[in-house]
């Protein structure tokens, strides 16, 4: 994500109020599965997951501990159109929805929905489709603001926590970007461009102003010979911890490999290192990147193989030096296609939206120190 700069204020915000007859909440004991395809996830202070359904209308809670389902908040009324990113603030539970792209390539959809992380119940719904922004992507939460970027035109919307509205929207210059990142630590907001060679934008999240831009490139020869040339990397996924920027890019350091991630100065935006397939650090498609400070984790969802083995992975690097600790491989006829990655330092969790026993989709618990498998969340 990327952009020349155009504000937009605006009071009205759509908010809704739940009544008994639309209450969104599922008991844990109901009998429909508890995932369909389960995509972004999120921690809440109060130790449950959020997890965000991507080919139905919402969001599964469930207790981080146990794996145990405590509801399923799926109201249509919620703003709920296969949700794409979650995050968790304080008692707040933010979701967008509207990724879905139709025939042409783009979609007619962009809700925000605040959720109360304690009942499930809704606190409001703002539709950022009257501001012109459609196909959101991810979300991001920090003291003042919420930040959401959408696919399929460069745009970026800042809300206020607080009461929802629409404080402003960025919006950049190319139409075909598809960023699946953002992330903020309440000073800075960083927003990674796949497409465009234009680099991950970085803005104050106090004004949005447009500090720089900071682009990923590794020098590789073209398979077909000649001179040195540069490869843009592709940032797509974003985190960021106490010391650093971890994108998780497309591309990777050589024409014949995709994915590597990059490591950047959280302070001066400088590149520190790239770290690029060999060792066995990516197959194929990087689906999310997140860091707990000590390590990154990065989650490689793809049903390719290379040399014979399957993508369907998460790799662990050291948060310090970018080295390479461990390759947890899922693959085992239960587990396939990793997508989203939460971490407490403890125990890192992944959603699996090939795996489960019906194959619609699980959260996998893995142990952050061993990688060892602590338990999967699945339908029965």
């Amino acid at each position: 994500m990327h952009f020349s700069r155009k504000c937009w204020t605006s009071s009205a915000v759509f908010a809704a109020a739940i009544g008994a007859s639309l209450m969104p909440t599922i008991a844990a004991s109901a009998t429909s599965a508890p995932f369909k395809h389960p995509g972004a996830i999120a921690l809440d202070h109060r130790g449950n997951l959020w997890i965000a359904n991507q080919d139905s209308f919402g969001i599964t809670e469930i207790q981080a501990s146990t794996g145990k389902v405590i509801r399923l908040v799926n109201a249509k009324a919620d703003g709920f159109i296969d949700p794409s990113g979650v995050a968790v603030s304080g008692n707040a539970v933010w979701v967008v929805s509207g990724s879905v792209s139709y025939a042409n390539g783009t979609s007619n959809y962009g809700m925000v929905t605040e959720l109360n992380a304690a009942t499930g119940a809704l606190v409001r719904t703002i539709n950022l489709k009257k501001h012109g922004v459609t196909g959101l992507s991810a979300v991001s939460v920090d003291a003042q603001h919420v930040w959401v970027t959408a696919d399929g035109g460069d745009q970026v919307a800042e809300l206020s926590k607080t009461t929802g509205q629409v404080v402003r929207v960025f919006r950049g210059r190319y139409k075909s970007v598809e960023s699946s990142g953002i992330a903020s630590d309440g000073v800075h907001v960083w927003i990674p461009n796949p497409e465009g060679s234009q680099g991950m934008v970085e803005r104050s999240a106090v004004t949005g102003v447009k500090l720089r831009t900071i682009s990923p490139w590794a020098m590789e020869t073209s398979p077909d010979g000649g001179n040195i040339s540069q490869i843009y990397l592709g940032p797509r996924y974003v985190t960021v911890d106490a010391h650093n920027v971890w994108t998780g890019n497309d591309q990777g350091t050589s024409f014949k490999q995709s994915g590597s991630v990059t490591q950047i100065d959280a302070i001066t935006g400088k590149v520190v290192r790239t770290i690029g397939p060999p060792a066995d650090h990516f197959f194929g498609v990087i689906r999310d990147i997140v860091s707990d400070g000590a390590h990154v984790w990065v989650a490689n969802g793809t049903m390719s193989t290379r040399n014979g083995q399957r993508g369907d992975t998460v790799t662990e690097l050291n948060a310090s030096n970018g080295s390479l600790v461990r390759v947890v491989r899922l693959h085992n006829g239960i587990y396939s296609d990793p997508v989203g990655l939460a971490s407490n330092g403890v125990d890192v969790w992944v959603t699996d939206q090939g795996g489960g026993v019906e194959g619609i989709g699980s959260v996998i618990e893995l142990n952050a120190s061993t990688g060892s498998v602590v338990r999967i969340v699945a339908a029965k």
